[in-house]
Protein backbone atom coordinates (compact mmCIF):
# COMPACT_ATOMS: atom_id res chain seq x y z
CA UNK A 1 0.00 0.00 0.00
CA UNK A 2 1.45 3.17 -0.80
CA UNK A 3 1.72 5.96 1.62
CA UNK A 4 3.76 9.15 1.90
CA UNK A 5 3.88 11.21 5.24
CA UNK A 6 4.43 14.72 5.04
CA UNK A 7 5.97 17.15 7.40
CA UNK A 8 3.84 18.83 10.15
CA UNK A 9 4.29 22.55 9.35
CA UNK A 10 1.70 23.74 11.64
CA UNK A 11 1.74 24.04 15.73
CA UNK A 12 -1.05 21.23 16.11
CA UNK A 13 -0.49 17.53 15.38
CA UNK A 14 -3.31 16.75 12.47
CA UNK A 15 -3.14 13.31 11.03
CA UNK A 16 -5.42 10.90 9.37
CA UNK A 17 -5.10 7.26 11.31
CA UNK A 18 -5.98 4.23 8.62
CA UNK A 19 -7.95 1.17 9.60
CA UNK A 20 -9.39 -1.98 8.13
CA UNK A 21 -11.55 -4.46 10.29
CA UNK A 22 -10.24 -2.48 13.18
CA UNK A 23 -6.37 -2.87 12.94
CA UNK A 24 -4.29 0.19 12.04
CA UNK A 25 -2.74 0.03 8.69
CA UNK A 26 -0.83 3.37 8.12
CA UNK A 27 -0.53 6.83 9.73
CA UNK A 28 -0.15 9.76 7.17
CA UNK A 29 0.52 13.02 8.43
CA UNK A 30 -1.27 16.56 7.33
CA UNK A 31 1.04 19.11 6.87
CA UNK A 32 -0.11 22.69 5.47
CA UNK A 33 -0.05 21.49 2.25
CA UNK A 34 -2.62 20.06 0.05
CA UNK A 35 -3.18 15.99 0.23
CA UNK A 36 -4.80 14.81 -2.40
CA UNK A 37 -6.35 10.79 -1.68
CA UNK A 38 -7.50 7.73 -4.55
CA UNK A 39 -5.76 4.84 -6.15
CA UNK A 40 -4.36 6.98 -9.24
CA UNK A 41 -0.65 6.32 -8.83
CA UNK A 42 -0.03 10.27 -9.43
CA UNK A 43 -1.76 10.92 -5.86
CA UNK A 44 -0.14 11.86 -2.18
CA UNK A 45 -1.35 9.16 -0.35
CA UNK A 46 -2.33 5.79 -2.44
CA UNK A 47 -5.60 3.66 -1.59
CA UNK A 48 -5.53 0.82 -3.90
CA UNK A 49 -9.53 -0.05 -2.77
CA UNK A 50 -11.99 -0.52 -6.09
CA UNK A 51 -14.11 1.58 -3.98
CA UNK A 52 -12.06 4.43 -4.49
CA UNK A 53 -11.90 6.71 -7.55
CA UNK A 54 -8.88 7.69 -8.81
CA UNK A 55 -8.88 11.36 -7.18
CA UNK A 56 -11.51 10.54 -4.35
CA UNK A 57 -10.82 13.62 -2.12
CA UNK A 58 -8.53 16.41 -0.80
CA UNK A 59 -7.78 17.94 2.28
CA UNK A 60 -5.92 21.21 2.90
CA UNK A 61 -5.43 23.49 5.32
CA UNK A 62 -7.02 26.51 6.00
CA UNK A 63 -5.46 27.64 9.48
CA UNK A 64 -7.46 27.10 12.05
CA UNK A 65 -9.00 24.25 10.41
CA UNK A 66 -8.34 21.36 8.01
CA UNK A 67 -11.26 20.90 5.18
CA UNK A 68 -11.90 17.85 2.88
CA UNK A 69 -13.26 18.52 -0.66
CA UNK A 70 -14.27 15.67 -3.05
CA UNK A 71 -12.95 15.22 -6.13
CA UNK A 72 -14.85 12.06 -7.09
CA UNK A 73 -18.00 14.01 -8.29
CA UNK A 74 -20.14 11.07 -6.23
CA UNK A 75 -19.11 12.20 -2.57
CA UNK A 76 -16.96 11.37 0.15
CA UNK A 77 -18.39 9.93 3.02
CA UNK A 78 -17.84 11.91 6.44
CA UNK A 79 -19.36 10.83 9.85
CA UNK A 80 -21.55 8.39 8.09
CA UNK A 81 -22.83 11.10 5.81
CA UNK A 82 -21.69 11.58 2.04
CA UNK A 83 -20.51 14.60 1.78
CA UNK A 84 -19.05 17.87 -1.32
CA UNK A 85 -17.17 19.78 1.42
CA UNK A 86 -16.99 19.78 5.10
CA UNK A 87 -14.40 20.88 7.70
CA UNK A 88 -12.90 18.17 9.54
CA UNK A 89 -13.13 17.86 13.31
CA UNK A 90 -11.13 15.63 15.93
CA UNK A 91 -12.02 11.99 15.98
CA UNK A 92 -14.08 12.33 12.75
CA UNK A 93 -14.29 9.00 10.62
CA UNK A 94 -13.83 8.90 7.12
CA UNK A 95 -14.86 6.73 4.46
CA UNK A 96 -13.26 5.45 1.82
CA UNK A 97 -14.47 2.01 0.28
CA UNK A 98 -13.29 -0.61 3.03
CA UNK A 99 -10.79 1.86 4.28
CA UNK A 100 -11.76 4.11 6.78
CA UNK A 101 -9.72 6.88 8.35
CA UNK A 102 -9.65 8.87 11.94
CA UNK A 103 -9.05 12.17 11.56
CA UNK A 104 -6.78 13.65 14.36
CA UNK A 105 -6.43 16.90 15.54
CA UNK A 106 -4.67 16.86 19.06
CA UNK A 107 -3.14 20.41 19.13
CA UNK A 108 -1.21 20.71 21.98
CA UNK A 109 -2.36 17.68 23.65
CA UNK A 110 0.73 15.26 25.07
CA UNK A 111 0.95 11.67 24.61
CA UNK A 112 1.63 9.90 27.39
CA UNK A 113 4.02 7.08 26.92
CA UNK A 114 4.87 5.49 29.78
CA UNK A 115 4.67 2.02 30.64
CA UNK A 116 3.50 2.80 34.35
CA UNK A 117 0.19 2.28 35.68
CA UNK A 118 -1.93 5.49 35.96
CA UNK A 119 -5.77 6.64 35.83
CA UNK A 120 -6.17 8.58 32.79
CA UNK A 121 -9.61 9.96 32.53
CA UNK A 122 -9.96 11.67 29.12
CA UNK A 123 -6.84 9.62 26.61
CA UNK A 124 -9.37 11.57 23.77
CA UNK A 125 -12.09 13.91 23.95
CA UNK A 126 -14.35 15.32 21.55
CA UNK A 127 -16.36 18.10 22.47
CA UNK A 128 -19.00 17.66 19.81
CA UNK A 129 -22.39 16.02 21.02
CA UNK A 130 -22.81 13.36 18.28
CA UNK A 131 -25.56 10.43 18.47
CA UNK A 132 -24.19 7.06 19.73
CA UNK A 133 -23.40 5.24 15.94
CA UNK A 134 -24.11 1.11 15.93
CA UNK A 135 -20.83 -0.33 16.83
CA UNK A 136 -19.38 -3.89 17.51
CA UNK A 137 -16.48 -5.53 19.16
CA UNK A 138 -14.20 -7.31 17.51
CA UNK A 139 -12.37 -10.26 19.11
CA UNK A 140 -8.66 -11.23 17.66
CA UNK A 141 -7.13 -14.03 19.54
CA UNK A 142 -5.24 -17.40 18.81
CA UNK A 143 -8.45 -18.55 17.57
CA UNK A 144 -9.53 -16.57 15.08
CA UNK A 145 -11.82 -13.40 15.07
CA UNK A 146 -15.38 -12.97 16.26
CA UNK A 147 -17.67 -9.63 16.14
CA UNK A 148 -19.90 -8.99 19.02
CA UNK A 149 -22.65 -6.07 18.09
CA UNK A 150 -23.42 -3.83 21.20
CA UNK A 151 -26.94 -3.77 21.67
CA UNK A 152 -26.66 -1.48 25.07
CA UNK A 153 -24.91 1.68 25.73
CA UNK A 154 -23.54 -0.29 28.51
CA UNK A 155 -22.01 -3.60 27.82
CA UNK A 156 -19.53 -6.24 30.02
CA UNK A 157 -16.60 -7.76 28.79
CA UNK A 158 -15.46 -10.89 29.92
CA UNK A 159 -14.42 -14.53 29.96
CA UNK A 160 -18.03 -15.79 31.19
CA UNK A 161 -21.40 -16.71 29.30
CA UNK A 162 -23.64 -13.51 31.50
CA UNK A 163 -21.18 -11.27 29.76
CA UNK A 164 -22.44 -9.46 26.42
CA UNK A 165 -19.09 -10.21 24.73
CA UNK A 166 -17.40 -13.91 25.90
CA UNK A 167 -13.55 -13.91 25.13
CA UNK A 168 -11.98 -17.40 25.97
CA UNK A 169 -8.70 -16.46 27.64
CA UNK A 170 -7.27 -17.93 30.55
CA UNK A 171 -6.13 -14.45 31.43
CA UNK A 172 -9.13 -12.43 30.61
CA UNK A 173 -11.10 -12.25 34.16
CA UNK A 174 -14.28 -13.40 34.64
CA UNK A 175 -15.87 -9.51 34.53
CA UNK A 176 -12.82 -8.05 32.73
CA UNK A 177 -14.08 -4.73 31.19
CA UNK A 178 -17.25 -2.06 31.43
CA UNK A 179 -17.80 -0.23 27.77
CA UNK A 180 -20.20 2.79 28.01
CA UNK A 181 -20.73 4.31 24.89
CA UNK A 182 -22.05 7.89 25.32
CA UNK A 183 -22.56 11.39 22.60
CA UNK A 184 -20.31 8.92 20.00
CA UNK A 185 -17.14 8.10 22.11
CA UNK A 186 -16.62 5.45 24.85
CA UNK A 187 -15.61 5.13 28.19
CA UNK A 188 -13.59 2.13 28.97
CA UNK A 189 -13.53 0.74 32.91
CA UNK A 190 -11.46 -1.62 34.16
CA UNK A 191 -13.35 -4.10 36.63
CA UNK A 192 -10.55 -4.80 38.73
CA UNK A 193 -9.17 -7.61 36.87
CA UNK A 194 -6.35 -9.56 37.51
CA UNK A 195 -4.19 -9.02 34.55
CA UNK A 196 -5.59 -5.75 33.28
CA UNK A 197 -6.44 -3.50 29.94
CA UNK A 198 -3.99 -2.23 28.16
CA UNK A 199 -3.60 0.41 25.78
CA UNK A 200 -0.33 -0.03 24.00
CA UNK A 201 2.01 -0.59 26.51
CA UNK A 202 0.30 1.53 29.54
CA UNK A 203 -2.28 -0.24 31.80
CA UNK A 204 -5.71 2.00 31.96
CA UNK A 205 -8.39 1.49 34.55
CA UNK A 206 -10.68 4.42 33.15
CA UNK A 207 -10.10 5.92 29.76
CA UNK A 208 -12.60 7.93 27.31
CA UNK A 209 -11.52 6.57 23.87
CA UNK A 210 -12.54 7.55 20.31
CA UNK A 211 -13.92 4.69 18.05
CA UNK A 212 -11.80 1.89 16.07
CA UNK A 213 -8.99 2.11 19.58
CA UNK A 214 -7.32 -1.56 19.90
CA UNK A 215 -6.98 -3.28 23.87
CA UNK A 216 -5.43 -5.60 25.07
CA UNK A 217 -6.75 -8.39 27.09
CA UNK A 218 -4.26 -11.15 28.05
CA UNK A 219 -3.45 -12.43 24.78
CA UNK A 220 -6.53 -11.11 23.15
CA UNK A 221 -6.79 -7.86 20.99
CA UNK A 222 -10.38 -5.97 21.10
CA UNK A 223 -11.17 -3.39 18.56
CA UNK A 224 -14.08 -0.87 19.11
CA UNK A 225 -15.49 -0.11 15.66
CA UNK A 226 -18.53 0.75 13.92
CA UNK A 227 -21.13 -1.77 12.26
CA UNK A 228 -20.40 -1.77 8.54
CA UNK A 229 -23.81 -0.72 6.72
CA UNK A 230 -24.77 -4.00 4.61
CA UNK A 231 -28.02 -4.10 2.48
CA UNK A 232 -30.11 -7.45 3.31
CA UNK A 233 -28.59 -9.23 0.41
CA UNK A 234 -25.76 -8.71 -2.23
CA UNK A 235 -25.60 -8.42 -5.67
CA UNK A 236 -22.86 -7.33 -7.56
CA UNK A 237 -22.59 -6.65 -11.68
CA UNK A 238 -20.66 -9.48 -11.66
CA UNK A 239 -23.45 -11.79 -10.88
CA UNK A 240 -22.98 -13.05 -7.29
CA UNK A 241 -25.69 -13.39 -5.31
CA UNK A 242 -26.19 -13.93 -1.60
CA UNK A 243 -27.06 -12.69 1.86
CA UNK A 244 -25.49 -15.72 3.71
CA UNK A 245 -22.75 -14.70 6.12
CA UNK A 246 -20.44 -16.85 4.31
CA UNK A 247 -20.94 -15.06 0.94
CA UNK A 248 -20.55 -11.89 2.85
CA UNK A 249 -17.25 -13.18 4.16
CA UNK A 250 -16.23 -14.84 0.73
CA UNK A 251 -16.68 -11.62 -1.15
CA UNK A 252 -15.20 -9.38 1.31
CA UNK A 253 -12.55 -11.68 1.41
CA UNK A 254 -12.53 -10.86 -2.58
CA UNK A 255 -12.21 -7.69 -2.38
CA UNK A 256 -9.49 -7.52 -0.05
CA UNK A 257 -6.79 -9.88 -2.34
CA UNK A 258 -7.76 -8.52 -5.97
CA UNK A 259 -5.45 -5.75 -6.04
CA UNK A 260 -2.76 -7.85 -5.58
CA UNK A 261 -0.74 -10.28 -7.99
CA UNK A 262 -0.98 -13.29 -5.71
CA UNK A 263 -2.36 -16.52 -6.90
CA UNK A 264 -6.27 -17.18 -5.92
CA UNK A 265 -7.34 -21.08 -5.44
CA UNK A 266 -11.04 -21.50 -5.89
CA UNK A 267 -12.04 -24.33 -3.88
CA UNK A 268 -16.03 -25.74 -4.75
CA UNK A 269 -18.50 -28.66 -5.71
CA UNK A 270 -19.24 -28.41 -9.27
CA UNK A 271 -22.24 -25.70 -10.31
CA UNK A 272 -21.78 -23.84 -7.34
CA UNK A 273 -19.84 -20.93 -9.17
CA UNK A 274 -16.22 -20.47 -9.26
CA UNK A 275 -15.78 -18.77 -12.95
CA UNK A 276 -17.75 -16.20 -11.28
CA UNK A 277 -15.82 -15.61 -8.09
CA UNK A 278 -12.60 -15.83 -10.13
CA UNK A 279 -13.92 -13.18 -12.59
CA UNK A 280 -14.58 -10.72 -9.56
CA UNK A 281 -11.22 -11.13 -8.31
CA UNK A 282 -9.93 -10.42 -12.13
CA UNK A 283 -12.54 -7.24 -12.24
CA UNK A 284 -11.35 -6.12 -9.17
CA UNK A 285 -7.51 -5.98 -9.99
CA UNK A 286 -5.86 -3.88 -11.20
CA UNK A 287 -5.48 -5.95 -14.38
CA UNK A 288 -9.28 -5.48 -15.43
CA UNK A 289 -8.43 -3.72 -18.23
CA UNK A 290 -6.92 -6.43 -19.59
CA UNK A 291 -7.74 -10.10 -20.81
CA UNK A 292 -9.58 -12.65 -18.43
CA UNK A 293 -8.81 -15.83 -20.22
CA UNK A 294 -10.29 -19.34 -18.56
CA UNK A 295 -9.13 -22.55 -19.61
CA UNK A 296 -11.28 -25.91 -18.65
CA UNK A 297 -8.60 -28.18 -17.68
CA UNK A 298 -10.54 -31.20 -17.70
CA UNK A 299 -12.00 -30.50 -21.19
CA UNK A 300 -9.26 -31.15 -23.36
CA UNK A 301 -7.34 -33.77 -24.04
CA UNK A 302 -4.25 -35.30 -22.47
CA UNK A 303 -2.61 -34.14 -26.14
CA UNK A 304 -3.56 -31.23 -26.87
CA UNK A 305 -3.53 -29.07 -23.09
CA UNK A 306 0.21 -28.64 -23.52
CA UNK A 307 -0.52 -26.52 -26.51
CA UNK A 308 -3.64 -24.89 -25.16
CA UNK A 309 -1.76 -23.60 -22.32
CA UNK A 310 1.67 -22.30 -24.38
CA UNK A 311 1.08 -22.59 -27.64
CA UNK A 312 2.83 -24.44 -30.59
CA UNK A 313 4.77 -23.83 -33.35
CA UNK A 314 4.03 -24.20 -37.01
CA UNK A 315 5.06 -28.26 -38.06
CA UNK A 316 5.73 -28.99 -34.39
CA UNK A 317 3.21 -32.04 -34.50
CA UNK A 318 0.66 -33.95 -36.75
CA UNK A 319 -1.94 -31.05 -37.61
CA UNK A 320 -0.08 -27.62 -36.65
CA UNK A 321 0.24 -26.19 -39.40
CA UNK A 322 0.80 -22.41 -38.58
CA UNK A 323 2.30 -21.21 -34.40
CA UNK A 324 -0.27 -20.47 -32.46
CA UNK A 325 -0.55 -18.66 -29.04
CA UNK A 326 -1.11 -20.35 -25.89
CA UNK A 327 -3.12 -19.47 -22.91
CA UNK A 328 -0.27 -17.99 -21.13
CA UNK A 329 0.42 -15.56 -23.96
CA UNK A 330 -3.23 -14.53 -24.79
CA UNK A 331 -3.58 -14.08 -20.60
CA UNK A 332 -0.17 -11.37 -20.89
CA UNK A 333 -0.63 -8.71 -18.34
CA UNK A 334 -4.18 -10.13 -17.62
CA UNK A 335 -5.14 -13.28 -15.61
CA UNK A 336 -5.66 -17.43 -16.59
CA UNK A 337 -8.24 -19.08 -15.16
CA UNK A 338 -7.22 -22.49 -14.61
CA UNK A 339 -10.90 -24.12 -13.77
CA UNK A 340 -10.48 -28.04 -12.82
CA UNK A 341 -6.66 -27.54 -11.85
CA UNK A 342 -6.57 -30.77 -10.15
CA UNK A 343 -7.40 -32.91 -13.64
CA UNK A 344 -4.03 -31.67 -15.00
CA UNK A 345 -0.93 -34.72 -15.57
CA UNK A 346 1.88 -34.76 -13.84
CA UNK A 347 4.27 -33.99 -16.41
CA UNK A 348 2.44 -30.73 -17.43
CA UNK A 349 1.96 -30.09 -13.38
CA UNK A 350 5.89 -29.79 -13.80
CA UNK A 351 5.94 -27.29 -16.80
CA UNK A 352 3.31 -24.89 -15.27
CA UNK A 353 5.20 -24.69 -11.78
CA UNK A 354 8.30 -24.00 -14.08
CA UNK A 355 6.04 -20.96 -15.78
CA UNK A 356 4.65 -19.80 -12.48
CA UNK A 357 8.11 -19.59 -10.87
CA UNK A 358 10.56 -18.14 -13.58
CA UNK A 359 7.75 -16.37 -16.03
CA UNK A 360 8.80 -17.78 -19.02
CA UNK A 361 6.82 -20.19 -20.85
CA UNK A 362 8.10 -22.44 -24.07
CA UNK A 363 5.56 -23.11 -26.82
CA UNK A 364 5.75 -26.96 -28.43
CA UNK A 365 8.65 -27.16 -30.57
CA UNK A 366 10.13 -24.10 -29.73
CA UNK A 367 13.60 -23.40 -28.84
CA UNK A 368 13.61 -20.42 -27.03
CA UNK A 369 11.29 -19.41 -24.12
CA UNK A 370 8.93 -16.32 -23.68
CA UNK A 371 8.70 -14.10 -21.05
CA UNK A 372 4.67 -13.48 -19.71
CA UNK A 373 3.28 -11.51 -16.95
CA UNK A 374 0.02 -13.70 -15.92
CA UNK A 375 -1.78 -13.88 -12.62
CA UNK A 376 -2.95 -17.13 -12.14
CA UNK A 377 -6.71 -17.90 -10.50
CA UNK A 378 -7.40 -21.76 -10.53
CA UNK A 379 -10.35 -23.59 -9.26
CA UNK A 380 -11.22 -27.22 -8.96
CA UNK A 381 -13.68 -29.92 -6.96
CA UNK A 382 -11.36 -31.95 -5.73
CA UNK A 383 -9.94 -32.23 -2.25
CA UNK A 384 -6.11 -31.16 -4.15
CA UNK A 385 -4.42 -31.63 -0.60
CA UNK A 386 -5.73 -35.25 -0.90
CA UNK A 387 -4.65 -35.86 -4.23
CA UNK A 388 -1.28 -34.44 -2.85
CA UNK A 389 -1.21 -36.93 -0.12
CA UNK A 390 -2.10 -39.53 -2.87
CA UNK A 391 0.81 -38.65 -4.70
CA UNK A 392 -1.62 -37.29 -8.01
CA UNK A 393 -0.90 -33.42 -7.37
CA UNK A 394 2.51 -32.23 -6.72
CA UNK A 395 3.18 -31.05 -3.69
CA UNK A 396 5.32 -27.53 -4.61
CA UNK A 397 2.38 -26.55 -7.24
CA UNK A 398 -0.18 -26.97 -4.53
CA UNK A 399 1.66 -24.08 -1.80
CA UNK A 400 2.36 -22.42 -5.24
CA UNK A 401 -1.49 -22.19 -6.35
CA UNK A 402 -2.90 -21.42 -3.02
CA UNK A 403 -1.29 -18.65 -1.85
CA UNK A 404 -4.93 -17.09 -1.03
CA UNK A 405 -7.56 -20.59 -0.80
CA UNK A 406 -11.15 -19.28 -1.21
CA UNK A 407 -13.91 -21.55 -0.57
CA UNK A 408 -17.31 -21.36 -2.24
CA UNK A 409 -20.07 -22.79 -0.11
CA UNK A 410 -22.51 -25.33 -1.64
CA UNK A 411 -26.28 -24.49 -2.10
CA UNK A 412 -27.38 -26.58 0.75
CA UNK A 413 -24.73 -24.89 3.58
CA UNK A 414 -26.64 -21.30 2.27
CA UNK A 415 -30.28 -22.24 1.74
CA UNK A 416 -30.99 -18.76 2.99
CA UNK A 417 -30.07 -17.34 -0.53
CA UNK A 418 -32.67 -20.15 -2.24
CA UNK A 419 -35.55 -17.36 -2.56
CA UNK A 420 -33.19 -14.79 -4.13
CA UNK A 421 -31.47 -16.87 -6.38
CA UNK A 422 -35.04 -18.14 -8.00
CA UNK A 423 -36.38 -15.01 -8.28
CA UNK A 424 -32.86 -13.80 -9.95
CA UNK A 425 -33.61 -16.86 -12.43
CA UNK A 426 -37.32 -16.26 -12.80
CA UNK A 427 -36.65 -12.86 -13.82
CA UNK A 428 -33.97 -13.56 -16.27
CA UNK A 429 -35.47 -16.74 -17.81
CA UNK A 430 -39.34 -15.09 -17.84
CA UNK A 431 -40.87 -13.79 -21.16
CA UNK A 432 -40.75 -10.19 -21.11
CA UNK A 433 -43.74 -8.40 -19.71
CA UNK A 434 -44.81 -11.46 -17.54
CA UNK A 435 -44.36 -12.02 -13.79
CA UNK A 436 -44.11 -15.31 -12.76
CA UNK A 437 -44.51 -16.84 -9.19
CA UNK A 438 -43.93 -20.33 -7.60
CA UNK A 439 -46.48 -21.35 -5.07
CA UNK A 440 -45.78 -22.05 -1.44
CA UNK A 441 -45.37 -25.90 -2.01
CA UNK A 442 -43.19 -25.40 -5.07
CA UNK A 443 -41.10 -23.16 -3.09
CA UNK A 444 -41.22 -25.33 -0.02
CA UNK A 445 -40.60 -28.34 -2.74
CA UNK A 446 -37.54 -26.48 -3.62
CA UNK A 447 -36.26 -25.80 0.15
CA UNK A 448 -36.34 -29.79 0.85
CA UNK A 449 -34.24 -30.88 -2.59
CA UNK A 450 -30.43 -31.34 -1.46
CA UNK A 451 -29.03 -29.84 -4.56
CA UNK A 452 -26.05 -32.02 -5.47
CA UNK A 453 -25.35 -30.08 -8.54
CA UNK A 454 -25.52 -26.74 -6.30
CA UNK A 455 -26.55 -23.13 -7.98
CA UNK A 456 -26.52 -24.80 -11.67
CA UNK A 457 -28.92 -27.20 -10.82
CA UNK A 458 -31.62 -24.51 -9.60
CA UNK A 459 -30.46 -22.77 -12.48
CA UNK A 460 -31.97 -25.70 -14.72
CA UNK A 461 -34.75 -26.41 -12.60
CA UNK A 462 -36.33 -23.04 -13.04
CA UNK A 463 -35.57 -22.74 -16.46
CA UNK A 464 -37.72 -26.13 -16.78
CA UNK A 465 -40.18 -25.11 -14.48
CA UNK A 466 -41.03 -21.88 -16.54
CA UNK A 467 -41.48 -24.09 -19.68
CA UNK A 468 -43.67 -26.52 -18.18
CA UNK A 469 -45.74 -24.50 -16.26
CA UNK A 470 -49.84 -23.30 -16.96
CA UNK A 471 -49.86 -19.87 -16.63
CA UNK A 472 -48.37 -17.70 -14.42
CA UNK A 473 -48.03 -20.04 -11.21
CA UNK A 474 -45.03 -22.83 -10.72
CA UNK A 475 -46.47 -25.46 -9.08
CA UNK A 476 -44.88 -28.65 -7.53
CA UNK A 477 -45.58 -30.63 -10.45
CA UNK A 478 -43.48 -28.46 -12.42
CA UNK A 479 -40.05 -29.02 -10.16
CA UNK A 480 -38.46 -31.57 -11.50
CA UNK A 481 -35.03 -32.01 -10.49
CA UNK A 482 -31.53 -32.81 -12.11
CA UNK A 483 -30.96 -37.12 -12.11
CA UNK A 484 -30.73 -40.02 -13.60
CA UNK A 485 -33.94 -41.20 -15.35
CA UNK A 486 -33.21 -45.28 -14.46
CA UNK A 487 -35.20 -46.96 -11.63
CA UNK A 488 -35.29 -44.59 -8.56
CA UNK A 489 -34.19 -46.22 -5.28
CA UNK A 490 -35.96 -46.83 -2.12
CA UNK A 491 -35.46 -44.27 0.40
CA UNK A 492 -32.49 -44.26 2.27
CA UNK A 493 -33.97 -44.99 5.99
CA UNK A 494 -32.84 -42.67 8.65
CA UNK A 495 -28.89 -43.26 10.44
CA UNK A 496 -29.09 -44.77 13.92
CA UNK A 497 -28.79 -41.56 16.47
CA UNK A 498 -27.15 -43.99 19.08
CA UNK A 499 -25.30 -47.98 18.95
CA UNK A 500 -28.56 -49.61 20.28
CA UNK A 501 -30.20 -52.07 17.94
CA UNK A 502 -34.36 -51.77 17.17
CA UNK A 503 -36.69 -53.97 19.07
CA UNK A 504 -36.80 -56.73 17.23
CA UNK A 505 -33.71 -56.61 14.89
CA UNK A 506 -31.09 -58.74 14.73
CA UNK A 507 -27.40 -57.74 14.66
CA UNK A 508 -27.00 -59.44 11.34
CA UNK A 509 -30.69 -57.64 9.86
CA UNK A 510 -29.06 -54.08 11.29
CA UNK A 511 -25.63 -55.05 9.47
CA UNK A 512 -27.44 -55.67 6.35
CA UNK A 513 -29.62 -53.08 6.49
CA UNK A 514 -26.78 -50.58 7.06
CA UNK A 515 -24.86 -52.16 4.15
CA UNK A 516 -27.67 -51.62 1.58
CA UNK A 517 -28.01 -47.52 2.91
CA UNK A 518 -24.50 -47.06 2.36
CA UNK A 519 -24.78 -48.59 -1.06
CA UNK A 520 -27.65 -46.70 -2.34
CA UNK A 521 -26.30 -43.36 -0.67
CA UNK A 522 -22.91 -44.27 -3.42
CA UNK A 523 -25.02 -45.25 -5.95
CA UNK A 524 -26.83 -42.01 -5.87
CA UNK A 525 -23.44 -39.84 -5.08
CA UNK A 526 -21.91 -41.92 -8.28
CA UNK A 527 -25.15 -41.48 -10.91
CA UNK A 528 -26.05 -44.88 -10.48
CA UNK A 529 -21.93 -46.12 -12.14
CA UNK A 530 -21.51 -49.04 -10.25
CA UNK A 531 -17.66 -49.56 -11.34
CA UNK A 532 -17.36 -45.81 -9.33
CA UNK A 533 -19.11 -46.89 -6.52
CA UNK A 534 -17.52 -50.47 -6.46
CA UNK A 535 -14.16 -48.55 -6.38
CA UNK A 536 -15.30 -45.99 -3.60
CA UNK A 537 -16.64 -48.64 -1.23
CA UNK A 538 -13.31 -51.22 -1.85
CA UNK A 539 -15.52 -53.83 -2.64
CA UNK A 540 -15.02 -55.96 -5.66
CA UNK A 541 -17.77 -55.59 -8.87
CA UNK A 542 -18.80 -58.88 -8.33
CA UNK A 543 -19.94 -58.35 -4.81
CA UNK A 544 -21.81 -55.57 -5.52
CA UNK A 545 -23.64 -56.95 -8.54
CA UNK A 546 -24.72 -59.96 -6.35
CA UNK A 547 -25.67 -57.54 -3.53
CA UNK A 548 -27.55 -55.02 -5.89
CA UNK A 549 -29.22 -58.61 -7.28
CA UNK A 550 -30.86 -60.06 -3.99
CA UNK A 551 -32.22 -56.40 -3.60
CA UNK A 552 -33.48 -56.43 -6.66
CA UNK A 553 -31.81 -53.33 -8.49
CA UNK A 554 -29.80 -54.81 -11.34
CA UNK A 555 -31.33 -53.69 -14.70
CA UNK A 556 -31.77 -55.64 -17.72
CA UNK A 557 -28.53 -54.83 -19.46
CA UNK A 558 -26.71 -55.96 -16.20
CA UNK A 559 -23.95 -58.90 -16.60
CA UNK A 560 -22.91 -61.05 -13.44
Amino acid sequence: MGVEEFEQSTPGIAELVFVRRGIEVMRVKLGSRRTVLGHGSNCDVILPDPGVAARQAVVRFEPPLYVLEDLSGTGTEVRGVVTQQTTLRDGDILTFGKLQAVFHNSQGTQNNSSSHDFHPRTLCHSNSKIDNVPAQIRVISSGGEKTFPLKHDVSSIGSTENNDVVIEDKYVSAKHLRLTQRHGVFIVADQHSTNGTWLGNVRIYEAELPIYTQLRLGDTTISIEPVEKTSPSIQTKYGIIGADPSMRHLLEMVERVAPSNATVAIFGESGSGKELIARAVHKLSLRSNNAFIPVNCAAISRELIESELFGHEKGSFTGAASHRKGAFEEAHQGSLFLDEVGELPLDLQAKLLRALESGEIKRVGASRPISVDVRIISATNRDLGKQVQEGKFREDLYYRLCVIPLHLPPLRARLGDLEMLTEAFLSAFSPSGQRIYLTPAAQNKLMSHHWPGNVRELRNVIHRALLLRDGTAIDTENIQFDGPTTRSLSPQPPPFSNTELPTGLTLDKAVANFEKTVIEAALRRCKNNRERVAKELGIARSTLFKRLKEWGLTQSGDDD
